[in-house]
């Protein structure tokens, strides 16, 4: 997997709901060595977003004809992207709380696929101090997103694959939470996004393990560390093939797990561009029915090293940790 993002050109407008207008810029954005981090972590936050999901549309949807059209030249890219602002700010005043929100056109190349994003940036609430008439008050104020936050909602489309993907924040909309990009103007329909993939492969390689019990481990440590090797040697993640690869010392087992992922929204060709965060594809954890916690390393787990389980006559298990020179308690 790359995750290499080249910036083509960068345009920026600005929602303000709170006063009820949109401030539209007439010029790209400069690029230069006080904005580019700040371009680039953003589009990379939504790129590689785990809340980023594909959606399936029509050929000739509205906004794929639109990604087309701003690929085309400067004047048709300030144009569509005068028409998405106007669009996203009609939606916004509809939602009582909508926060004020920088709109970030991206065109780029993501991973050598050529990718329009429409990042809308919403501003965040912090207390502020004031001074009003010699007195020290607290009050609110709005604030641009950070460099570092994640981006709450955004359209991608990738131009070459003629695809659309979204990610979508809930807002209080008739009492209830929920979101309205796609329901009110995408309107495709929705595939699982990575986090919901990488869910769904643990269920179902933990269903099967739990029937079939293919592997000397279970599998759920076994599926991490396949991860591992195919992400350290630069190779596509596809939970279907992985899943399959997991039990494949069973074919009857292998042969469930495609039906499986296939009946929970996983197709075959489906990939992962964002993987779970932290250290989870690295470890795992034990946990007894007394309580007791264990986190070990994927690998070392799944090779038997620094550890032994043996099956007591009574039916309870015994954990041994091996090599140990120092145990912090934390």
């Amino acid at each position: 997997m790359q995750n290499t993002i080249i910036i083509n050109k960068v345009l920026m407008h600005m929602l303000d709901f709170e006063h009820n207008t949109i401030h539209l810029s007439e010029e790209f954005a400069p690029i230069n060595d006080t904005t580019r981090d700040y371009y680039h972590k953003k589009i990379e936050k939504a790129l590689y977003s785990n809340q980023l999901k594909e959606l399936t549309v029509p050929s000739l949807h509205e906004m794929i004809l639109r990604g087309d059209k701003m690929v085309e030249s400067d004047e048709e890219f300030l144009h569509q992207a005068k028409e998405i602002t106007e669009h996203f700010f009609k939606l916004g005043t509809m939602i009582q709380a909508m926060p004020n929100a920088n709109m970030l056109y991206v065109d780029c190349y993501q991973d050598g696929e050529h990718v329009i994003a429409c990042l809308k940036l919403n501003y965040k609430y912090v207390p502020m101090t004031v001074i009003e008439e010699g007195n020290v008050r607290l009050t609110r104020r709005q604030i641009m997103p950070t460099q570092g936050s994640p981006v709450d909602e955004a359209i991608v489309i990738n131009v070459d694959k003629k695809t659309i993907s979204l990610i979508e924040k809930k807002y209080s909309i008739d009492g209830k939470l929920q979101t309205y990009l796609n329901k009110e103007w995408i309107k495709g329909e929705e595939k699982l996004t990575d986090r919901q993939k990488f869910n769904t492969m643990k269920k179902v390689v933990n269903k099967l393990d739990d029937i079939y019990h293919v592997n000397k481990t279970e599998g759920l440590p076994v599926m991490k560390r396949i991860m591992n090797e195919k992400l350290m040697n630069d190779e596509v993640i596809k939970p279907i093939e992985i899943v399959k690869k997991v039990l494949e010392k069973d074919y009857q087992a292998s042969e469930e797990a495609d039906v499986m992922m296939k009946d929970l929204g996983v197709g075959e060709d489906d990939v992962m561009k964002s993987m779970p965060s932290g250290k989870s594809l690295e470890t795992c954890k034990l946990t007894t029915d007394t309580e007791v916690e264990v986190k070990m390393n994927v690998e070392d787990y799944v090779s038997g090293t620094n550890y032994e389980k043996v099956k007591n006559e009574d039916g309870t298990i015994t954990l041994m940790l091996k090599n140990i020179n120092e145990l912090v308690i934390k």
